[in-house]
């Protein structure tokens, strides 16, 4: 008997099974994986990973490095037609999306120029419409593209803090961002993700009314170094991951793909990053330590849905969503599996086990999470919507003194709390705002400690009472805003910008922000394109040569006014 033939039929099912077990928590994707090129002439190089936590969102695809460089040319990943430009200060910057026959649609943002024919065809959209800013739809026949046509430039626009490509892969139909390294098989990794500390919560309390226990792990040759036994004064428990991926063409850290949570060695809860759409994205408030993170500390990632979070990422074996019941007294077994994209693992064991039942502290007022909440006294009042609060809180407010002529300093709960969505706010000024004034009010929500500047709204008055739209909690003050933007240059008037390819201005806004700031040249509207507070205006024919008039108008939301005025020869 041929003793090999079974062996090999054992070491295939072996590898069958192991690959099962790899895809039995989700589904396999059936995404082509071999149809899309390099977008760059350049190695792929990543700084950044699909599902990544970032500030109120998640990282929506991938970001390849242009070697701090700008200018790199960019190409098109496959056939398709530019379907849609989108021009924005922040966000992406310059965009250009395109539709594919295969049901995807690419992304390319932070770009510098598009292709000449579409810079042209740009540009005269903005000059007909007065607008630097646009987002507008393109039918098949005006730009198709092959794949590896250059569409653009790379560059630094928009929200990036540097030189790189970002690219997504879209679904056409939804237009939910997918995850982009699984459109690249060729793409090589064999670098697991690392934990670097376990989170430890108490489950039968609100994950805003305490601090988790973190406990740091030490990488050994085998696994993890960490208490075989964890214990919690609770009945109830969840955990948290402090973690990263990595890989040999990645500069610094990546985001985690997948998690998985064993209790007692069976499939227990499970969240996968892929299929994300940006109407949910905020929900990565929800599914990270919100609070932890605000107070200075890591992005924490649960190993549990917060009992109002919509996010479609998660796979539970259970009703608890991934709250363990500890309530026996024994001892569970507990191991948390990471994966990347390639299915590179790394796991971490412990034993976690419940001392004491959790007693709570009284509460005033309870706001419950999925339901609509009312709040009012003598100087406050507001509706928060039903889908504001991810886990309940007890809700706390106050007044501080304020030496302000209208305002006391409002503390509206706590600023560590996150909120899914807008709400009305109305507050009570400490004495009575002239009617005069009533265009110049302004709602402004200080700093928390990890925070580096104050944010301000335009605010209306109401029948004697402030009312602005916000979606912080925090302290608040009301503003009277009657100072202008303030423009400065270092352009001279009547001086010669004949060597001048362009002209720069930073507009600042102390209060609110910028609503609009327009630059004329003879009271004829000319382009200006925006980088945060910096406004550039890049000569062209609607500045012939001559001595012109050049004027710099920008309004605040409290339409507060600034302008300056330049008599420029080119």
């Amino acid at each position: 008997m041929n003793l090999r033939i079974p062996f090999l039929c054992f070491m295939l099912m072996l590898a069958i099974g192991v690959h099962t077990t790899a895809q039995s928590f989700f589904p396999a994707k059936k995404y082509p994986s071999q149809q899309f090129r390099n977008p760059l002439g350049i190695p792929i190089s990543l700084v950044g990973n699909f599902g990544e936590c970032r500030p109120n969102h998640f990282h929506s695809g991938i970001d390849i490095r242009t070697e701090s460089k700008e200018n790199y040319p960019v190409y098109a990943i496959a056939d398709g037609f530019i379907s849609k430009i989108k021009i924005e200060a922040g966000g992406f910057g310059n965009a250009i999306y395109i539709t594919h026959a295969n049901g995807y649609t690419s992304l390319y943002a932070h770009l510098n120029k598009f292709f000449p024919a579409l810079e042209k065809f740009v540009r005269e959209k903005q000059y007909a419409s007065k607008s630097w800013a646009q987002e507008f739809y393109l039918f098949p026949h005006q730009f198709p593209i092959r794949q590896g046509t250059q569409i653009a430039w790379s560059g630094n626009t928009g929200s990036s803090q540097g030189p790189h490509l970002h690219l997504e892969i879209r679904d056409s139909k939804t237009e939910a961002p997918l995850n982009g390294l699984l459109f690249f098989n060729s793409i090589q990794d064999n670098l697991p993700p690392i934990i670097k500390e376990i989170a430890l919560y108490n489950g039968e309390q609100s994950i805003y009314e305490q601090k988790p226990k973190l406990i740091k792990l030490t990488k050994t040759a085998t696994g993890y170094s960490m208490p075989a036994l964890v214990q919690v004064a609770s009945d109830k428990a969840f955990l948290g991951i402090h973690g990263d991926d990595y890989m040999k063409i990645a500069t610094g850290t990546l985001g985690i793909y997948e998690m998985r949570l064993y209790v007692n060695d069976k499939p227990y809860f499970a969240w996968q990053m892929d299929n994300i759409s940006y109407d949910i994205t905020r929900y990565m408030n929800a599914l990270a330590d919100y609070k932890t993170k605000k107070a200075n500390g890591p992005w924490i990632q649960l190993c549990r849905k917060l009992p109002n979070d919509k996010l479609p990422v998660y796979k539970s074996f259970n009703v608890s969503d991934g709250v363990i019941d500890l309530s026996d007294g024994l001892a569970k077994k507990i191991r948390i599996e990471v994966y990347d994209t390639r299915y590179n693992k790394s796991s971490v064991e412990f034993n976690l086990q419940g001392t004491t039942a959790y007693s709570p502290m009284p509460c005033e007022n309870k706001f419950m999470n999925g339901k609509e909440q009312h709040f009012k006294n003598n100087n406050l009042e507001f509706t928060l919507p039903a889908d504001a609060l991810y886990d309940d809180i007890c809700f706390r407010t106050s007044i501080k003194p304020n030496e302000s002529a209208y305002s006391h300093t409002y503390s509206v709960h706590d600023g560590y709390v996150p909120l899914h969505s807008y709400f009305s706010l109305w507050l009570q000024p400490k004495a009575p705002i002239p009617s005069t004034l009533k265009d110049k009010i302004a709602v402004v929500r200080l700093p928390l400690a990890s925070e580096t500047s104050k944010k301000g709204k335009a605010a209306t008055l109401d029948k004697g009472r402030v009312m602005v739209s916000v979606r912080d909690f925090g302290d608040y003050v009301i503003a009277i805003d009657q100072q202008s933007p303030v423009i400065t240059t270092q352009l001279k008037n009547e001086s010669s910008i004949s060597q001048s390819k362009s002209i720069s201005f930073q507009v600042k806004e102390e209060t609110t922000s910028i609503l609009s700031c327009i630059a004329e040249v003879d009271g004829q509207w000319v382009r200006l394109v925006q980088k945060g507070s910096t406004f550039t205006y890049e000569l062209d024919d609607y500045f012939p040569k001559g001595t012109h008039t050049l004027v710099i108008k920008a309004l605040d939301e409290n339409h507060n006014l600034a302008s300056k005025t330049f008599k420029l020869t080119r």
